[in-house]
């Protein structure tokens, strides 16, 4: 995993037609083991882990962005408090803590309500775009 610094990162969202600069960077880090192991971490979804994980209470928001590697990658994670932690990618490998450009977070209620109206669940980027007039603080909406 190739690691980026703050410009390269700013330059992939904008070409991603983001607002790079109202994005916030945060760090991942790894959670305690005994935390991990009550988590959904099925390899390679990191969309539904984190869903059910903020449904199941492991969790307080599900948080979607990038995890900013080159290229970077869309991802979900979940927020604790005011920490991050990423169990798909923890419990399925040597852990490292990194980068994760955050696009918006949602509360349990919130993911409940966009669930009943929105067949493609849990949220992804394309989601995001597709309601960009609610997410305008991040996205371009004039390309």
């Amino acid at each position: 995993m190739t690691e980026l610094n703050l410009e390269q990162i700013q330059k992939q969202l904008t070409d991603l037609n983001f607002n790079a600069h109202n994005i916030r960077i945060v760090t991942v880090n790894a959670m305690e083991s005994n935390a991990l192991e009550s988590c959904t971490r099925k390899e390679g979804e990191s969309f539904y882990n984190s869903y059910m994980n903020v449904i199941f209470r492991h969790g307080e928001r599900y948080v979607l962005g990038y995890r900013c590697e080159d290229p970077l990658v869309d991802h979900a994670i979940i927020k604790k408090g005011d920490l991050y932690f990423d169990p798909t990618l923890q419990a399925n490998g040597d852990f490292t803590a990194y980068q994760f450009a955050v696009l918006s977070e949602f509360k349990i209620f919130d993911m409940m309500k966009h669930a009943k109206s929105n067949k493609d669940f849990p949220p992804d980027v394309d989601f995001l775009l597709t309601k960009k007039k609610h997410f305008k603080n991040i996205i371009n909406i004039d390309k």
